[in-house]
């Protein structure tokens, strides 16, 4: 029999070995993990995320599932681990149906070392900076907007106050008096102006001419919606996926090839993506995970839209989807022919030419005028592209023959004919 000091020592050693063994396991990858985040993005972030399935499984614990050369062998090769018979391997190609694992072999051990603790610390949470995360109250560059509406209201309704002082003041001084004396009260110089046809003249047209000038601008600006910016559905950045990420217009916008219009596109476009990206991976400046591991809420609009289940990643069968309800910014009137596909091209445009820096907008709004005037100018300025441009291949010769080495422009081949934008 064991003495009552012989189990708590026997007790001691097996807690000390425990908790070496675990430090042991813990820091036996000697990962760096920031580092390893950085080549999980890269490698590894299309098909794993940290703590639900994607493509692969989720790879929050796979260090207390799997030993370090098991998990060396299956990341550097997966195909040659499961060729070998190993029944771990071949356990995971069959849950996943047969989805083949890419291999890695120009990771190296420290690489992969990152990796695997970059799973194990995963991503640090923001330290909140104050302000209500829900949006309850915001801060916008440390103003006071409370403080600044209240002294405004005070300084309006301080005038206002005044305002009607003097109108009291007015009223009081002309009640019981005739049109003369009040011109005699207002002084010698006030009543000689009044009183001079010449001035009162010239003071009219003044006004006249002033009124009509605003009445012809405001008039000529009937249909001109530059800078006009409505609220979208869905905040979608143009700035991320056609800057950040460099998306081509003509990827979403495909129809712009080969149609008069560019088309919106639709929910299953964007799923070709968010299929597999779900905005949980999207950081913030500082580099920390901005939706904390949720996805994007904007990103979950598009999935409610279509009727996608991210959790189960498949479509929800007998779902009745739901239109997105685009705002369309870009309208011209129903007289004006503008087709898409020929400016793109025949004219070998770039989007932005009408469109603006739509790679640097957060929310798009329409950046150019799109009046008569303003195509008339761009017909008359943009030269005619004959290189490499099969469109005006046949009379390339006739039109550089007929200009003489001019330039060639689109007023030149019939760009400011009316039929050619109107019906």
């Amino acid at each position: 029999m064991y003495t009552s000091s012989t189990k708590r020592r026997v007790s001691t050693l097996l807690a000390a070995f425990f908790f070496l063994f675990s430090v042991t396991t813990v820091s036996a990858f000697e990962g760096d993990a920031s580092n390893g985040k950085k080549l999980f993005k890269s490698n590894c972030a299309s098909c794993h995320k940290l703590d639900k399935k994607l493509v692969g499984p989720a790879l929050t614990g796979v260090t207390d599932k799997y030993s370090e050369e098991w998990l060396l062998s299956w990341i550097r090769n997966n195909a040659e681990l499961r060729a070998s018979g190993d029944a771990d391997a071949i356990a995971i190609f069959e849950e996943y149906n047969g989805s083949v694992m890419s291999a890695f072999p120009a990771l190296s051990d420290q690489d992969i070392f990152d990796i695997l603790q970059y799973t194990i610390e995963g991503d640090k949470k923001p330290v909140p900076t104050g302000g209500d995360i829900a949006g309850t109250s915001v801060v916008v560059e440390g103003k006071n907007y409370d403080s600044e509406i209240t002294i405004g209201l005070g300084i309006l309704l301080f005038l206002m106050v005044m305002l009607l002082a003097r109108m009291k003041n007015t009223l009081r001084l002309v009640q019981g008096k005739d049109p003369v004396s009040i011109l005699d009260e207002a002084g010698w110089f006030w009543g000689r102006l009044i009183n001079n046809k010449g001035f009162v003249t010239v003071s009219t047209v003044v006004i006249t001419v002033a009124f009509l000038s605003q009445l012809y601008g405001w008039m000529m600006g009937i249909g001109v919606e530059q800078n006009y910016q409505p609220e979208q559905p869905i905040a979608f950045s143009h700035a991320l996926h056609a800057g950040e990420n460099q998306i081509d217009c003509n990827y979403c916008h495909s129809s712009a090839r080969h149609s008069k219009h560019s088309g919106i596109p639709s929910a299953n476009v964007c799923m070709n993506c968010h299929m597999y990206v779900d905005g949980s991976e999207i950081t913030d400046d500082a580099g920390n995970l901005k939706y904390d591991g949720e996805g994007s809420p904007e990103i979950a609009k598009i999935y409610a839209a279509i009727g996608w289940d991210s959790e189960n990643r498949e479509y929800i069968e007998g779902y009745e989807q739901q239109p997105i309800k685009w705002v369309r910014i870009h309208n011209l009137p129903d007289l004006a022919y503008f087709n898409h596909s020929q400016h793109v091209n025949a004219g070998q445009l770039e989007c932005q030419e009408c469109h603006g820096p739509v790679e640097t907008m957060e929310e798009v709004y329409q950046y150019s005028e799109l009046t008569m005037g303003w195509c008339i100018n761009c017909h008359r300025e943009t030269e005619v592209q004959f290189n490499k441009n099969e469109y005006y291949q046949d009379f390339h010769e006739e039109l550089t023959e007929k200009y003489h080495g001019e330039k060639i422009t689109a007023e030149k081949i019939g760009g400011l004919e009316c039929g050619k934008c109107h019906y």
